[in-house]
């Protein structure tokens, strides 16, 4: 019955076509080195051997011997050699075993081959192809050529791959220098504008200490908010830069003298808990993140229901401070300003701890958490 080509088809082969051609082109430019030395090797050696013995095969015979050739090269040096040398050592018994018997694979396709082309062709000048000695040797020499070829390009690339490997552990460690440089140029600047921040900061705390005189004998509530006040400040202005941490219980006393101060505005109406074991008293953190954390709740929590009160707990695992805080969120009071706060403290972090530390905040169903672990600092 006579094949009948239908439009559509028609229609759809330029397409298929294209397509294909595409797909070998990119595939041509991808691994045009190989195809070029290919090309060269195959040249060389057809018509080296041609023109020595004078004998030439047909064009079926050479691309039938040079794909099974190929073919091999490419097993042995993309597939087989690198799982031989995979494990120190295994190479030893690997290497024989598993040639020996790539190249049986080999020998009995090379017949496969030479048995068929036997039929299809009329240039060999033997008509029966046995599997003797002299076939044997020569298959074996043949095989030896290209997985030893191959050995070479794995060794080519082994070699690529280790100068890769330099150039980017050279990269990093260059990149780990240059982000030591950042952190310390953020780390100056930070030190210049906290600097600043206290420019004849003994003005603000003698105004504060004169309203504190002037209050203390018609408002002593007032006169002890202003003094708590002026307390939290001092200690703010005198955690100087230069020193990276503080004991915790200076930082704690700063808490106290904080919700002191909020239970004055609201007449002791304050339900906040801050937990922390007694051996942790006496540790070194990073000074203000507590103290921030507490402002935070004040200024965008809510702290006045009994039934679900602000909590902080600091405490010790494995070496390391553990800091959580959990609030209920005041949505009227949420603004920018607490992220601000927050990302100053991971800042801070990372400036003192790097990639020791970690910060994680989050919102669910209206409930505020933070935390911080950190690893302890002589």
């Amino acid at each position: 019955m006579k094949e009948v080509i239908t439009p559509a088809v028609l229609e759809v082969l330029p397409n298929y076509i294209m397509a294909v051609m595409k797909h070998f082109t990119i595939l041509l430019s991808r691994y045009k080195i190989h195809f070029l030395i290919w090309a060269l090797f195959i040249s060389a050696e057809t018509g080296i051997i041609g023109l020595a013995t004078g004998i030439f095969g047909d064009a079926k015979s050479y691309i039938y011997h040079y794909i099974q050739n190929i073919g091999l090269f490419y097993l042995c040096a993309l597939w087989l050699y690198p799982r031989i040398f995979q494990v120190r050592n295994n190479w030893i018994w690997k290497l024989p075993t598993f040639l020996g018997a790539v190249y049986f694979f080999y020998l009995f396709t090379s017949y496969g081959i030479d048995t068929y082309l036997l039929k299809e062709t009329t240039w060999y000048s033997y008509h029966e192809i046995s599997i003797g000695k002299p076939y044997i040797f020569s298959q074996l020499w043949r095989s030896l050529i290209f997985m030893g070829a191959a050995g070479f390009y794995y060794l080519f690339l082994v070699h690529l791959k280790e100068i890769e490997a330099r150039k980017k552990t050279e990269t990093e460690y260059y990149q780990s220098i240059l982000s030591e440089r950042e952190l310390q140029i953020e780390l100056a600047n930070a030190k210049n504008a906290y600097l600043k921040a206290q420019i004849n900061p003994h003005l603000l705390f003698n105004v504060l200490n004169f309203i504190y005189q002037d209050v203390y004998g018609k408002l002593p509530k007032s006169a002890e908010a202003v003094m708590q006040l002026s307390d939290i400040m001092r200690y703010s202005i005198n955690c100087e830069f230069s020193e990276q941490t503080v004991p915790l219980k200076d930082e704690l006393e700063q808490i106290d003298r904080l919700i002191i101060l909020h239970q004055t505005r609201f007449e002791n109406d304050i339900c906040i808990n801050v937990t922390y074991p007694a051996e942790l008293v006496s540790k070194n953190f990073i000074p203000l993140v507590l103290v921030t954390l507490v402002e935070n709740i004040f200024k965008h929590g809510i702290f006045q229901d009994p039934e679900n009160p602000a909590n902080l707990d600091i405490g010790l695992i494995n070496d390391q401070i553990v800091i959580t805080s959990r609030n209920l969120l005041n949505r009227k009071k949420t603004s920018q300003s607490m992220n601000k706060g927050l990302d100053n403290i991971r800042q801070r972090l990372k400036l003192i701890y790097g990639s020791k530390a970690s910060m994680e905040y989050s919102t669910s169903e209206g409930i505020f958490d933070v935390r911080i672990i950190a690893p302890l600092l002589d």
